[in-house]
């Protein structure tokens, strides 16, 4: 039986790893034809190459990562609908299989001193309920079928990241407590975690700030909130700072490495391997950070 999340969190820091879109999109043998005809819908690799997908996972177990996140960021009901109908009726299989092709990797990795973990990832979408773009009852049904496929593809957390507007994580977290209970499992089974996107504004797009979105979501049995995207370690460290002094239960950061620049026409991230070390340190010794990891433009 595998060690729980819960129990590998409390006895030491977890690596994450959060750059499986860089990672896609830095690959060589990814083919158009990969996308089955959906350009860009780097979560439709599951299905037509799981090997890549698995050799990706592999990569960053093999360096040391602790926990890999699923290839799962858009895998939900209203993401696929702007792709076509036949991809909504994929929903449920491509988050379960997502899930299976990450734990096979961690299985392959794993030892009794040192467990591997699937986080699976659940994306803020391209709809906000608060601006009025999506209804509470279709984001919670949307969520819902994606939940339920990474409980029974054999995650071990769900990580609700990214996010940009407090009413869509209180529904991505309401939909991931009812996938749980209809599974019958608990979110000490499973735990779910948070991880809220600041912009360079020092709020999350809609404008909330750190101590909104800590006072909001201190209700919900979370097992974890932080930050991740938008921005490099150098701008998360005030929120940081707040969050090891006003949440009452571990707290995580993955940040990109740095503000993107365009180089040639190209994105690209500027903080190399060193610098990026050497912040996140920081964040272990100052602040106490239970999880730490890297987003975009980390390899």
């Amino acid at each position: 039986m595998r060690p729980s999340f819960l129990s590998a969190l409390d006895a030491r820091v977890l690596l994450f790893d959060g750059a499986m879109g860089t990672s896609i999109h830095s690959c060589a043998d990814c083919r158009p034809e990969d996308y089955l005809g959906r350009d860009n819908c780097t979560d439709i690799l599951v299905r037509s190459r799981p090997d890549l997908i698995q050799r990706i996972h592999e990569n960053f177990l093999a360096v040391g990562a602790d926990v890999v996140e699923t290839d799962t960021f858009g895998s939900n009901k209203l993401v696929a609908a702007e792709f076509d109908q036949e991809m909504v009726g994929w929903v449920y299989d491509l988050n379960r299989q997502a899930a299976q092709v990450a734990r096979a990797a961690c299985e392959r990795f794993a030892t009794r001193e040192r467990p591997r973990f699937v986080a699976g990832s659940i994306g803020p979408g391209t709809k906000l309920v608060t601006l009025g773009q999506v209804s509470w009852s279709t984001m919670l049904d949307s969520y819902r079928e994606q939940a339920r496929g990474l409980i029974d593809g054999g995650a071990d957390c769900l990580i609700v990241e990214t996010c940009q507007d407090l009413l869509q994580v209180k529904c991505a977290v309401n939909a991931c407590l009812d996938a749980l209970d209809a599974a019958r499992r608990s979110h000490r089974d499973i735990p779910v975690l948070v991880s809220v996107t600041m912009e360079t504004t020092g709020t999350m797009l809609l404008g909330s700030d750190i101590a909104a979105v800590v006072n909001a979501l201190r209700p919900f049995p979370i097992a974890s909130l932080g930050l991740n995207c938008a921005t490099g370690p150098t701008e998360m460290a005030e929120h940081v700072s707040y969050l090891s002094r006003h949440w009452d239960r571990p707290f995580s950061v993955i940040p990109n490495a740095g503000l993107p620049i365009l180089v040639d026409g190209r994105t690209e991230y500027p903080l190399r391997p060193d610098a990026f070390g050497q912040a996140m340190r920081r964040f272990l010794d100052e602040f106490g950070a239970s999880i730490v990891g890297g987003c975009c433009g980390t390899t």
